[in-house]
């Protein structure tokens, strides 16, 4: 039998329009928002290409073993072993270390617990009123971070204990590439994860490092904190390590008395990357340039969504008003959707442009012209559906 709760909620036309309103200053904040950020945006994938671009013809591949006094203060390229200085040990089982040369040493904690889920339904009604159908359902399952159950709507029941004990991450200090220092913040995460055997010898340890008397069973990677693995109970617990490594390491950046750091460019962009394996410098620069044309992308579609969701909300107030007759707002609502994909059209292109113009007059000009083509094919899609519509209605039954 499903464990779940229904919940019946209504809200009326006036509390809709309210709401509505108040939804008008969220859009206009996010419409607001995301100009700025697009703009920003392109200011900083232009900085930093040029960055980019500008070291890889600076760059100078040295031995790391014997950098040399001449390479000291410029941008460097190296590959080479890496080493690792001293070993990972987790802070709280102090049995369990890392195998020699681990940059990273990872302690995943998860505890079998009560979730919530939720599904729901709103119907509306005559006047402009809404109906909300909300469906709770409770099952158990494994989850790294611990499930507050006092949020839930029905959390009689449904109760989960504290987690005693968290996943945490321990990193190494520093390392090496034959005699160039590299701060443990650039290689930590560097390489394959490797699982750690569970030591069966160890269930008293790890007993009194979480302080919880309850058995403990391990198995291949796992400690299993509970009576019995097969039929898990809430509150039990499951603990594995992993430790990450790289053999060899490859890295550019400014060589600071046998150190590494970042390289400033001429435009004040920091530039600089440590990576796993041996790769050249035209491979490491090649994939930069690439990661930042992708975050920018990512960006993009990060804003334009933001302007998109603020310009419903603007126009939400429409849709609730002609809910009235449900039918009426559905109408309004389609009308209003493709006006704020056609604004969101038009102004995130002309923003993106605009940035452009400011950093790159001719790539500039050519977006504002893509946009104000989008614009005008989505103003002629939407003319087209209402005409259809009016057509429709027109004609006798």
């Amino acid at each position: 039998m499903a464990d779940e709760f229904t919940e019946v909620t209504h809200r009326s036309w006036f509390s809709r329009i309210g709401g509505a309103f108040s939804g008008i200053l969220v859009g206009i904040v996010l419409v607001l928002a995301s100009i700025a950020g697009l703009f920003w945006n392109e200011g900083r994938a232009v900085h930093t290409a040029r960055a980019l671009e500008e070291g890889s013809g600076q760059v100078i591949t040295i031995d790391p073993a014997n950098p040399g006094a001449d390479a000291n203060g410029k941008l460097v390229h190296f590959s080479g072993p890496l080493k690792v200085d001293g070993t990972l040990s987790d802070p709280q089982f102090g049995f369990v270390s890392a195998p020699a040369n681990a940059n990273r040493l990872v302690r995943k904690v998860e505890m079998f617990q009560w979730k919530e889920s939720s599904r729901s339904e709103t119907r509306k009604k005559l006047g402009g009123g809404e109906e909300t159908v909300t469906t709770y359902s409770y099952s158990t399952e494994w989850a790294e971070g611990p499930v507050n159950s006092q949020n839930f709507k029905k959390p009689a029941g449904h109760e989960n204990p504290a987690m005693p004990v968290r996943s945490a991450t321990t990193d190494a200090k520093s390392g090496k590439v034959g005699a160039i220092s590299l701060p443990g913040g650039r290689i930590a995460g560097l390489g394959e994860r490797r699982a750690i055997a569970a030591d069966a010898a160890r269930g008293e340890a790890v007993k009194s490092a979480i302080g919880l008397a309850n058995p403990v069973t391990a198995s291949d990677t796992t400690y299993f904190i509970g009576q019995n693995p097969s039929s898990p109970q809430v509150g039990d617990l499951r603990i594995s390590f992993e430790a990450v490594s790289a053999d060899t390491a490859s890295a550019y950046g400014r060589l600071d008395n046998g150190s590494l750091d970042y390289f400033t460019a001429s435009n004040g962009v920091k530039i600089g990357s440590v990576r796993a394996g041996i790769a050249s410098a035209k491979d490491m620069f090649d994939a930069d340039i690439a990661a930042n044309s992708t975050m920018t992308w990512i960006i993009r579609a990060v804003g334009l969504i933001a302007m998109l969701i603020g310009f419903r909300m603007i126009f939400a107030v429409i849709g609730v008003i002609g809910d009235v007759i449900p039918f009426v707002g559905d109408v309004f609502r389609f009308a209003t959707g493709m006006a704020a994909l056609a604004l969101t059209a038009v102004i995130g292109t002309i923003t993106i442009g605009t940035a452009w113009i400011w950093y790159r007059p001719l790539l500039g000009w050519s977006i504002i012209a893509i946009g104000a083509l989008i614009a005008i094919a989505v103003f002629k899609l939407g003319k087209g559906r209402a005409k259809a519509n009016r057509d429709a209605e027109a004609q006798p039954a």
